[in-house]
């Protein structure tokens, strides 16, 4: 069984969500459980993938998918921290133009709002 852990930081124009682990058919049903609860409009959701060790096709599909919820809501998806093996996925897909990508993102300690997994 994968596992993977999910932190979840809210300010009032962003939610950061921290992922670490593998993000495979095992655990992106998690992630899409925690950002379905989400209030997108008017907002950034940054997912932060520096502590993600793996990301598949499935991951890929969960991530287009977030990213057209976000924009059908009026919000922004952005990605930060992407590993190597990540970037390498976006990249043989031809989906890298697709998301806004961010080079790192702070510390997710003050105001962390929850943990999952």
């Amino acid at each position: 069984m994968s596992a993977l852990g999910i932190n979840v930081s809210e300010a009032p124009s962003r939610t950061t969500i921290a992922l670490t682990g593998e993000l495979d058919p095992e655990t992106c049903p998690q992630v899409t459980t925690v950002t379905d609860e989400l209030r997108l409009r008017g907002t950034t959701l940054r997912v932060d993938l520096s502590g993600v060790t793996f990301i598949g096709s499935t991951s890929l599909n969960m991530l287009l998918s977030l990213r057209l919820r976000a924009e059908a809501e009026g919000g922004t998806l952005e990605l930060t921290g992407l590993q190597h093996q990540a970037e390498r996925v976006l990249a043989l897909t031809g989906t890298r133009y697709l998301f806004r990508i961010l080079p790192s993102v702070p510390p997710v300690a003050p105001g962390v709002v929850g943990a999952c997994c």
